[in-house]
Protein backbone atom coordinates (compact mmCIF):
# COMPACT_ATOMS: atom_id res chain seq x y z
CA UNK A 1 0.00 0.00 0.00
CA UNK A 2 3.14 2.35 0.91
CA UNK A 3 4.01 1.75 -2.35
CA UNK A 4 1.25 2.90 -4.07
CA UNK A 5 1.15 5.70 -2.38
CA UNK A 6 4.86 6.68 -2.85
CA UNK A 7 3.95 6.30 -6.62
CA UNK A 8 1.33 8.48 -6.33
CA UNK A 9 2.90 10.85 -4.46
CA UNK A 10 5.85 10.94 -7.33
CA UNK A 11 3.44 11.11 -9.94
CA UNK A 12 1.48 13.98 -8.58
CA UNK A 13 4.75 15.76 -7.94
CA UNK A 14 5.74 15.16 -11.12
CA UNK A 15 3.13 17.05 -12.73
CA UNK A 16 3.32 19.47 -10.41
CA UNK A 17 6.80 20.47 -11.41
CA UNK A 18 5.80 20.70 -14.54
CA UNK A 19 2.66 22.52 -14.71
CA UNK A 20 4.36 25.17 -12.22
CA UNK A 21 7.37 25.66 -14.55
CA UNK A 22 5.16 26.67 -17.05
CA UNK A 23 3.43 29.08 -15.18
CA UNK A 24 7.15 30.64 -14.08
CA UNK A 25 8.06 31.22 -17.74
CA UNK A 26 4.55 32.67 -17.99
CA UNK A 27 5.21 34.76 -14.55
CA UNK A 28 8.18 36.19 -16.00
CA UNK A 29 6.86 37.00 -19.14
CA UNK A 30 4.23 39.13 -17.49
CA UNK A 31 6.39 41.18 -14.97
CA UNK A 32 8.54 41.80 -18.29
CA UNK A 33 5.36 42.87 -20.15
CA UNK A 34 4.15 44.84 -16.96
CA UNK A 35 7.89 46.01 -16.41
CA UNK A 36 8.06 47.34 -20.06
CA UNK A 37 5.54 49.48 -20.11
CA UNK A 38 6.15 51.19 -16.85
CA UNK A 39 9.23 52.18 -18.03
CA UNK A 40 7.84 53.36 -21.09
CA UNK A 41 9.09 50.75 -23.94
CA UNK A 42 6.90 51.33 -26.35
CA UNK A 43 6.29 49.08 -29.41
CA UNK A 44 8.33 48.54 -32.31
CA UNK A 45 12.01 46.82 -31.79
CA UNK A 46 13.50 47.73 -29.22
CA UNK A 47 10.07 46.23 -27.11
CA UNK A 48 10.70 42.59 -29.41
CA UNK A 49 14.24 43.09 -28.32
CA UNK A 50 13.00 43.31 -24.60
CA UNK A 51 10.43 40.36 -24.47
CA UNK A 52 12.43 38.12 -26.31
CA UNK A 53 15.15 38.74 -23.73
CA UNK A 54 12.95 38.04 -21.03
CA UNK A 55 11.46 35.00 -22.96
CA UNK A 56 14.94 33.55 -23.02
CA UNK A 57 15.44 33.82 -19.44
CA UNK A 58 11.68 32.33 -18.73
CA UNK A 59 12.78 29.72 -20.52
CA UNK A 60 15.73 29.44 -18.59
CA UNK A 61 14.33 29.91 -15.25
CA UNK A 62 11.47 27.38 -16.40
CA UNK A 63 13.29 24.44 -17.23
CA UNK A 64 15.33 24.62 -14.08
CA UNK A 65 12.62 24.99 -12.04
CA UNK A 66 11.33 21.78 -13.47
CA UNK A 67 14.65 19.85 -12.89
CA UNK A 68 15.31 21.00 -9.68
CA UNK A 69 11.95 20.52 -8.02
CA UNK A 70 11.05 17.41 -9.97
CA UNK A 71 10.49 14.52 -7.08
CA UNK A 72 12.85 12.39 -9.18
CA UNK A 73 14.70 12.31 -13.12
CA UNK A 74 15.51 15.98 -13.11
CA UNK A 75 16.87 16.31 -16.66
CA UNK A 76 13.35 14.61 -17.82
CA UNK A 77 11.47 16.64 -16.35
CA UNK A 78 13.04 19.59 -17.56
CA UNK A 79 13.24 18.26 -20.98
CA UNK A 80 9.74 17.96 -21.35
CA UNK A 81 9.32 21.70 -20.01
CA UNK A 82 11.94 22.70 -22.61
CA UNK A 83 9.99 20.50 -25.54
CA UNK A 84 7.00 22.20 -25.05
CA UNK A 85 8.94 25.31 -24.95
CA UNK A 86 10.85 24.19 -28.19
CA UNK A 87 7.74 23.46 -29.82
CA UNK A 88 5.99 26.51 -29.02
CA UNK A 89 8.65 28.23 -30.60
CA UNK A 90 8.81 26.33 -33.27
CA UNK A 91 4.79 26.86 -33.92
CA UNK A 92 5.28 30.45 -33.45
CA UNK A 93 8.15 30.83 -36.17
CA UNK A 94 6.19 28.68 -38.77
CA UNK A 95 2.76 30.68 -37.72
CA UNK A 96 4.16 34.07 -37.29
CA UNK A 97 7.32 34.24 -39.04
CA UNK A 98 5.78 36.83 -41.16
CA UNK A 99 4.30 38.74 -38.46
CA UNK A 100 7.99 39.22 -36.83
CA UNK A 101 11.44 40.79 -38.20
CA UNK A 102 13.67 38.05 -39.63
CA UNK A 103 16.48 38.76 -36.47
CA UNK A 104 13.31 38.26 -34.25
CA UNK A 105 12.16 34.60 -35.70
CA UNK A 106 15.95 33.46 -36.16
CA UNK A 107 16.72 33.83 -32.39
CA UNK A 108 13.91 32.83 -30.87
CA UNK A 109 14.73 29.12 -32.69
CA UNK A 110 18.84 29.99 -32.00
CA UNK A 111 18.22 30.19 -28.58
CA UNK A 112 16.65 27.15 -27.80
CA UNK A 113 19.85 25.21 -26.82
CA UNK A 114 20.61 28.41 -24.41
CA UNK A 115 17.38 27.76 -22.66
CA UNK A 116 18.09 23.54 -22.24
CA UNK A 117 21.17 25.12 -20.07
CA UNK A 118 18.32 25.64 -17.43
CA UNK A 119 17.86 21.64 -17.09
CA UNK A 120 21.39 21.95 -15.88
CA UNK A 121 21.15 24.28 -13.61
CA UNK A 122 18.44 22.99 -11.89
CA UNK A 123 19.46 19.82 -11.80
CA UNK A 124 22.62 20.69 -10.18
CA UNK A 125 21.29 22.58 -8.08
CA UNK A 126 19.07 20.24 -6.48
CA UNK A 127 18.44 20.22 -2.71
CA UNK A 128 20.19 17.17 -1.22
Amino acid sequence: MSSALSLAKTVVLSVLSVVVALFVLGMINGAASWLAGWIGLGEGEPRLAWDLAWTLLGGVAATAFAARYAPAWPYVHGGVVWALIAAASVYAAWDLGNDFPFWFVVVLLVSLPFQAAGIWLGARYRPR
